[in-house]
């Protein structure tokens, strides 16, 4: 086995964990007081070049310190260096993974590439919630603009810099309270990140009711923008009371021959939303009702609902149902790993930290308020050079 040799001092954290990590491995290697100015120290900046603790040498030659330590088992080449059995084909280390292709991820990435650090991002699709609308007039520098464009010119920003991404596939196991952080994929790929960015977003929240499951894509969908033009001249329900539910039936009523609003609340919608939507001749609003079912074999033929007034159950012939009742984070696989809060987001600092080192987080997903894509895009900003910071920081 190679001689090691080990600097380090006493109180030095990195130091500790530096010979925490050898002796699990089985180890065996000489450690050298290194007071700051002693001749130990000094003998050690000869050696290595370097002032700082810990610093390692294998067979005389420096290899830096406890991260660099960490870092060359992640690649392989530690058991190589020490003699010991070969762990075999180990994926890339890459500086950061973000998992997420919305404006949150995507704006992390250019602010990663352009700190010249190796990333790969990691998503389901490009564009993230953003797609699910038709247009966007409120992002700085655009009065308006179609959100296909938009998303088009995120992605050629983004691929400017070469950036390597793995497109269509989600994440089924995440390790990251580890120094090197691991991601498993639906395709059981594993990658391998110094720091690792949460950038999921939401998901449309379900009704929860029997039939649900059964006819999404047969008459039910959660999105307006991409489903409304498919039921020309049919009669809808709207699922909900805020303002994506309104702006959903504002959707409808230029195509849909009558639309109804079930909500389980009265209207919560922006005051000019609900005026329009109470001015639309074929809508017709239940609030303080709530869905118990929807019908249908192979496709939407109603829905079954009660009032919570009076307890009455009955019954609407529709040939469609769109849900806008709310979105859920995307936080799953984190609850056990990161603090999250009553409903789900991942509660993070002003820096993006999650609480566990080197794991940041950024968008929707998150506790931060204002769930905008400018916000978003600045939160991905935030998050990268916070990653940034961390691996430059490391020693």
């Amino acid at each position: 086995m190679a001689s090691v040799i080990i600097y380090s001092t006493e109180g030095c954290p990195f130091c500790s964990k530096a010979k925490s990590f050898l002796a699990e491995k089985g180890v065996v290697f000489e450690e050298i007081e290194a007071r700051p100015r002693s001749k130990a120290w000094q003998q050690m900046r000869q050696k290595t070049g370097s002032g700082t603790l810990p610093q390692i040498l294998i067979d005389g030659e420096p290899i830096g310190g406890y991260s660099d330590l960490v870092n060359l088992d992640a690649t392989g080449r530690l058991s190589h260096r020490l003699g010991l059995a070969e762990k075999g084909p180990v994926p890339p280390l890459h500086d950061v993974i973000i998992i997420g292709g919305g404006p949150a991820g995507l704006s992390a990435a250019v602010y990663a590439a352009r700190k010249v650090l190796k990333t790969l991002v990691i998503t389901k699709d490009i564009g993230g919630q953003v797609a699910w609308t038709y247009d966007v007039d409120n992002y700085l520098g655009f009065s308006y603009i179609e959100t296909a464009d938009l998303i088009a010119k995120f992605e050629e920003h983004v691929d400017k810099y070469g950036l390597k991404k793995v497109v269509g596939v989600g994440v089924t196991d995440l390790e990251l309270t580890g120094k090197i952080k691991k991601i498993v994929t639906s395709e059981a790929k594993t990658y391998l990140a110094k720091t690792v960015i949460i950038a999921t977003g939401k998901r449309p929240r379900p009704l929860d009711v029997p039939g649900e499951k059964e006819l999404i894509g047969m008459g039910l969908t959660y999105c307006s923008t991409c489903d409304a033009p498919l039921f020309a001249d049919l009669d809808v329900a709207v699922a909900g009371g805020g303002n994506s539910a309104l702006e959903a039936v504002i959707d409808l009523v230029k195509v849909a021959r009558k639309v109804y609003v079930v909500s389980l609340t009265p209207l919560t919608g922006d005051e000019i939303l609900q005026d329009k939507v109470m001015n639309s001749p074929n809508v017709e609003v239940f609030t303080e009702y709530k869905i118990l079912r929807i019908m249908g074999d192979s496709a939407v033929e109603g829905i079954e609902m009660q009032s919570l007034k009076t307890g009455k159950v009955s019954k609407l012939d529709v040939q469609g149902i769109i849900v806008e009742i709310g979105l859920l984070p995307n936080s799953g696989l984190l609850v056990d790993t990161l603090e999250t809060n009553r409903i789900g987001e991942i509660v993070i600092d002003s820096r993006c930290h999650t609480g566990v080192a080197g794991v940041f987080a950024c968008g929707d997903v998150t506790d931060v308020p204002f769930k905008q894509v400018i916000v978003a895009a600045g939160e991905g900003a935030k998050a990268a050079l916070s990653a940034y910071n961390h691996i430059i920081n490391q020693r």
